[in-house]
């Protein structure tokens, strides 16, 4: 999924003609992906998910792969992974602890010993992608077409014009990394 448009990122350097659209759009794509392998995450928009997890002795919480968590619709814990009326865990059995985490904790109780035996149907994702995570990456595919543009890949200066530009390093800009590590999912 991209995590900005064509006319936010033109729009970020008023650019209003055409020319550049299909390279713009590539880096869209290009920066999209990267920042969703940086995140360890998908960032889907509000969409309604099935997962199987696998229940271990004394084990009361479940850490879901897509927050944020909208809404949970149900949970089964099913050794035998039937997951018929018998095995749904009631509402009221379970809480939302951590819906921006994924974290969902049962209340007085454990999950049962299996393999994939939980299965948990919920709505997860952003309603929409947040806003600092769009502007870093409006930010990175400018990075991107300007280093490109310029045959600025692996130099640390050059000359353009009557000026000049110096790279510190190839990385992102500094103030970038801390509004992306609000989206970084922990180790699942």
């Amino acid at each position: 999924m991209a995590l900005t448009t064509l006319a936010a990122v033109k729009a970020f350097k008023s650019i209003t003609d055409t020319s550049q659209d299909a390279e713009i759009g590539r880096l869209i794509t290009v920066v999209s992906e990267y920042l969703t392998r940086y995140c360890r995450r998908t960032f889907d928009l509000n969409a309604t998910l099935v997962e199987y997890h696998s229940g271990t002795s004394g084990q009361a919480t479940l850490l879901l792969d897509r927050p944020p968590i909208n809404s949970i619709a149900s949970i089964y814990d099913d050794p035998e992974r039937a997951y018929g009326a018998s095995t749904l865990i009631a509402a009221a059995d379970y809480v939302i602890e951590d819906a921006v985490a994924g974290l969902v904790r049962l209340d007085g109780a454990s999950f049962q010993e299996g393999l994939r035996n939980v299965k948990v149907t919920y709505s997860g994702g952003f309603a929409v992608i947040p806003a600092g995570l769009e502007q870093a990456a409006i930010e990175l595919v400018w990075l991107a077409r300007d280093k490109g543009q310029y045959q600025l890949l692996g130099q640390s200066a050059k000359s353009i014009g009557d000026g000049s530009i110096t790279l510190l390093n190839n990385n992102w800009p500094a103030h970038l990394a801390p509004m992306l590590d609000l989206y970084v999912l922990v180790d699942r």
